[in-house]
């Protein structure tokens, strides 16, 4: 695309288990950059996470921002925002994360066919107290009647959102048991997720239940994405038209 189309500046935006230095990831990652030298451009990555931009979700994404050779190299956005991410503080943290709690206040919805949680674990969930997972359920949290073994789980599995805290990661495809889930104990509605995603309230999406959830999953948060392109395209407006 880049050799064909020959753009001013560009950004490419990936999961960034790609920059991972193992055998499935690090010969893709190598030859996407080999190719974008190929095309004549230089570039730059890195991981943001979503939630030092003002995003109440902790989605942490690759960037690669780049231009041809000759011309000023993009840069990626300063964060706006800081807080614990995982074991660490990221971002700005002169300016706190958005949480879910006030990404979701005032918004009214509708119950939706299937946000029931059931099945074989579904009625675990309820005791599961919110920013906890299976986890609330192990011999090592002194729970008496222990289901599950330290660690035997993905952590999202049963994994039940904090109102003071940004979402975690929200995935296109999960299984019936993967969260977040509300903290009221049941899936996310798409009008809730469409908050923790940063779309507004009037944009809608078609499909079934499964499509609108793939559909954001898959999207980049629109407010991350308007920061990282007006950043990039900074040197082209200063120096060229765009």
């Amino acid at each position: 695309m880049l050799a064909e189309a020959r753009p001013r500046w560009f950004v490419l935006e990936n999961v960034y288990a790609l920059t991972y230095d193992n055998q499935a990831s690090r010969p893709a990652y190598r030859r996407l950059l080999a190719e974008i030298e190929a095309a004549g451009y230089h570039c730059q990555a890195r991981v943001l996470n979503a939630a030092d931009y003002g995003v109440p979700q902790l989605r942490p994404r690759l960037f690669v921002i780049g231009a041809p050779r000759d011309e000023p190299l993009p840069q990626h956005p300063p964060p706006t925002h800081g807080g614990r991410w995982e074991r660490r503080l990221t971002g700005d943290p002169r300016r706190p994360h958005v949480t879910a709690g006030e990404a979701l206040a005032g918004l009214v919805t509708d119950p939706e066919p299937g946000e029931e949680v059931a099945g074989k674990y579904g009625h675990l969930l309820p005791a599961i107290p919110p920013g906890d997972n299976y986890l609330f359920y192990t011999a090592r949290r002194g729970h008496p009647e222990p289901l599950f073994p330290w660690r035997g789980k993905y952590w999202s599995f049963l994994l039940k959102l904090a109102a003071d805290r940004p979402s975690p990661v929200i995935q296109a495809r999960p299984g019936p048991y993967v969260g977040p889930f509300h903290w009221e104990s049941r899936r996310l509605r798409a009008a809730e997720v469409k908050r923790l995603f940063t779309f507004p309230d009037s944009f809608e999406l078609v499909g079934s239940r499964a499509s609108v959830q793939a559909q954001l999953g898959n999207s980049v948060p629109p407010l991350l994405a308007e920061q990282v392109v007006r950043a990039a395209c900074r040197p082209a407006q200063a120096g060229h038209p765009a």
